[in-house]
């Protein structure tokens, strides 16, 4: 029964369906099969409903709301010149800068496409300018992307929470410290592979 689902999943995506609809479909036809019948769609609504009615859920459009806000408003521009600033004068000091700013901006977004879109817009035209190496470039944006799941706040930790019913204050404490090395981490991997080019003048006091 399980090799006769994946097929017919497998059909599904291969005709073009969308992923949502492929796996509904897989979960009607199961429900048809073992759960009584007809009968059995009635309750479909309920479940559904049930499912989403979670106050909590209501943070996750908030967050994607104000990810469109700071992107409309240049924030991640701020973040970027503010990283540089402070990291020019180190080996790889853009990469570094991409790092922090997508650090930044994910824990106050939640979001790792929208931190990856707005920081990557303005750090790799640079960082390439800079003739850094094109795969440092991407790996500095991407890396720093996935920090908008595990820095706090972070949609996926909401719904997590609010499907399972964990404490999602707790998964939020839970993600502080492994962001913050794995920031570290990407930061000390820029540095190495940027090492051999050259260091840009350290800004002032006056200029941070």
């Amino acid at each position: 029964m399980i090799i006769l689902f994946t097929v017919m999943l497998l059909v599904l995506l291969a005709i073009g369906l969308p992923v949502g609809f492929a796996l509904g479909t897989g979960g009607l036809v199961g429900m048809l099969l073992f759960m009584g019948g007809e009968g059995t769609l009635n309750q479909i609504p309920l479940l559904a409903y049930k499912s989403l009615d979670d106050f909590v859920l209501c943070a996750v459009p908030l967050y994607v709301l104000m990810s469109q806000i700071l992107l409309e408003g240049k924030v991640g521009n701020d973040l970027f010149e503010l990283g540089n600033k402070w990291l020019r004068h180190l080996p790889g000091g853009l990469g570094a800068a991409t790092i922090v700013a997508c650090g930044i901006f994910a824990a106050i977004t939640g979001s790792s496409a929208a931190c990856a879109v707005t920081i990557g817009a303005i750090a790799i035209p640079e960082m390439l300018k800079r003739n850094y190496e094109r795969t440092v470039v991407l790996g500095a944006v991407a890396a720093g992307g996935t920090l908008g799941i595990l820095i706090p706040p972070s949609i996926p930790m909401i719904l997590y929470g609010a499907i399972t019913g964990e404490s999602i204050g707790q998964l939020f404490m839970s993600g502080v410290i492994p962001g913050f090395m794995l920031t570290i981490f990407f930061i000390g991997v820029v540095v190495y592979k940027s090492r051999n080019l050259p260091l840009e003048p350290k800004a002032s006091w006056q200029e941070r």
